[in-house]
């Protein structure tokens, strides 16, 4: 596997978005009625950016709304997400009140013709059978789009793993990416940054992300205690917090369409 140099490696560019039909329904998806901002898949990522964006000052008027696939997880959801504690009971409500969680079914339902001004796509490839189909139409559909008068931002959240790294080279943002006809399992994510770049959004390569109980540290920790670790001595571990990971998220979704990129 190829070390990567930086710990968040970015890719991003901006066009003119792109009508879709290929999704669940051949309408756009609409958020709920006070929301603009969706979150879709909210595992530790999304979780973790959900939080943030309920408390930084620059989002303080918006309504979050957390698009999931099933309602499994949405009471240990709202217990990492909401405070539980403290004495301002106003501010928490008041919290409660800009947090909407929903799954992707209820969202199709309440389809009203509108799309959100601000999608992050950080839902994995494991749950989808055609993982860039699924962003695409998240992209064409859900988001409404770049425009002149304040557009949003469409975040996907892909990973470090799309780059060649022949024979365990360092990479970094300007090195060449896998061959995703020879790299398929990787290569979902090459052909899902494409589709995401087409209508103007942008790809967070994140690589490394971990916390305390996750991660590349705790495999090599519980599983490699008796035969060591394999591989030369000079390797370099590539780490990224998932809250940092989530920060980054927020610091596109800040800048909005005025990000551009030199790398497509």
């Amino acid at each position: 596997a190829p070390h990567l140099l930086s710990s968040l490696l970015v890719l991003i560019a901006l066009t003119a978005p792109s009508p879709s039909t290929a999704f669940a329904t051949p309408q756009p998806i609409a958020p709920t009625a006070q929301s603009d901002l969706a979150i879709v898949g909210c595992g530790v990522l999304g979780t973790s950016l959900c939080k943030q964006l309920l408390n930084h000052p620059k989002f303080a008027s918006r309504t979050i709304t957390a698009i999931t696939k099933s309602k499994s997880r949405h009471d240990a959801i709202r217990d990492r997400v909401l405070p539980t504690n403290g004495d301002d009971d106003t501010a928490n409500a008041e919290m409660e009140e800009r947090f909407v969680l929903k799954t992707m079914d209820e969202i199709l339902e309440q389809y009203n013709g509108h799309s959100f001004k601000d999608v992050v796509f950080c839902a994995p490839p494991s749950g989808f059978d055609d993982y860039p189909t699924a962003v695409k139409d998240a992209a064409t559909q859900l988001w409404s789009g770049t425009n002149e008068e304040g557009g949003g931002s469409f975040v996907f959240t892909s990973s470090g793993g799309v780059y060649e790294g022949i024979d365990g080279e360092i990479v970094n943002e300007k090195s060449p990416t896998l061959d995703p006809i020879t790299n398929p399992r990787s290569g979902r994510m090459v052909y899902a940054e494409e589709e995401v770049v087409k209508v103007g959004g942008c790809a967070l390569r994140l690589a490394g992300l971990y916390t305390l109980e996750r991660g590349a540290h705790n495999y090599w920790l519980e599983k490699c205690q008796e035969s060591g670790i394999q591989g030369r001595e000079d390797g370099i571990v590539n780490l990224l917090h998932y809250d940092d990971a989530a920060s980054a998220c927020l610091a596109a979704l800040s800048v909005g369409s005025e990000v551009t990129s030199e790398q497509t």
